[in-house]
């Protein structure tokens, strides 16, 4: 391990490291120049037309686009949106299934699974069909779970009510 992938560790996590090691570094850790954009048609769009076309792209998409715009543009706002795109699946290859594969992994799903599904599917797909079930298994589990006791009535006033008065030391109603 070399200091620098050491330090990128520390600052950005694991995975950054192996995002550098699949773009191709050489011996030095200098990022080796990619030659094919990671999606057909990269190339032709301009700063703004790429960052709001991005949560279109899978996880892998996009670290392949982050690799190439280090390597060749370079766009300081493409590489922070990309960044800020670029998180784990909420299930293991999840943005290589379809949504009836979604649903059927959903049933069995716990609740913070549940919720990481639907926080990454609204960041990244906003596929309306798998938002909707996300929501009909969330209540489907809720339902599923016992009720806690509502806890008994207790007056605002309570030990208060008997020992002091309530219009206060003019007993004239309201200041």
């Amino acid at each position: 391990m070399t200091v620098l992938s050491a330090i990128r560790d520390r600052l950005f996590g694991p995975d950054a490291s192996a995002v550098s090691r699949s773009a191709g570094d050489d011996s030095q850790g200098k990022p080796v120049a990619q030659t094919q954009p990671p999606f057909s048609g990269y190339d032709r769009l301009d700063k703004r037309q790429l960052m709001d076309g991005l949560s279109d792209h899978s996880q892998i998409e996009l670290e392949a686009a982050e690799s190439y715009e280090q390597c060749h543009k370079n766009r300081e706002p493409v590489l922070t949106k990309l960044r800020y795109m670029r998180g784990r699946e909420p299930l293991p290859g999840y943005d290589a299934l379809s949504v009836e594969q979604i649903v059927a992994a959903l049933e069995d799903a716990d609740l913070a699974t549940i919720r990481r599904v639907r926080a990454y599917e609204r960041k990244f797909g906003n596929r309306p069909g798998v938002l909707e079930e996300v929501v009909r298994v969330y209540h489907g589990w809720r339902a599923s779970q016992p009720k806690a006791a509502a806890p008994g009535y207790q007056p605002l006033g309570g030990a208060l009510a008997s020992s002091a008065p309530v219009d206060g030391p003019g007993g004239g109603g309201r200041p």
